[in-house]
């Protein structure tokens, strides 16, 4: 079956396919390079130049609010998501004091903001292309826990005992 869009298509001359690949491709190594400011920045603490920053829809949109991500952390992903923590796979319960994962769960939460109201099939979205992933990348032997000893667990697995959430602590504001 043809569908317009591929009748319009097989219309176009190659050099006009070729024209508008090349602008496609430079859209995304513009996208490319921005992300990679704003890991620098978020990473090194270093600003973004004038030039690379994006026009936000809202003004505080770039604004990290360390206490509003732990409480998403805490009700939106550890509450619910259960791994076997042990093995290769490592998890900090003081997960805001790796500024790796604070990007990482940062950029999660972002995506569900946009997603998680959405009708239809967008939760299911979410979890494919940004919890799955994020979680691989959090969880990996080489991710941003992988030296940290915070990632025992004190439950018995005997029997039909359901894996506990990744455990996680409330900060302590006296320390």
């Amino acid at each position: 079956m043809t569908t317009p869009e591929s009748g319009a298509a097989a219309a176009r001359t190659p050099e006009e396919l070729i024209e508008e690949l090349l602008g496609r491709v430079q859209a995304l190594e513009a996208w490319r390079t921005h992300q990679t400011d704003l890991i620098d920045e978020l990473l090194n603490g270093m600003p973004i130049p004038e030039t690379a920053s994006l026009t936000s829809a809202q003004p505080d949109e770039g604004e990290l609010d360390i206490d509003a991500l732990i409480d998403w952390v805490h009700q939106t992903v550890t509450s619910v998501i259960a791994r076997p923590l042990r093995g290769e796979l490592t998890w900090c319960p003081l997960w805001w004091e790796h500024a790796e994962a604070v990007f990482r769960l940062e950029a999660l939460r972002r995506a569900w903001t946009e997603l998680a109201a959405e009708p239809g099939v967008a939760m299911s979205i979410w979890i494919r292309d940004h919890l799955d992933p994020c979680l691989r990348e959090l969880l990996t032997p080489l991710g941003p826990f992988a030296d940290c000893q915070q990632n025992t667990r004190y439950r018995s697995l005997n029997g039909h005992t359901p894996l506990p959430t990744l455990p996680t602590r409330t900060p302590d504001n006296d320390e």
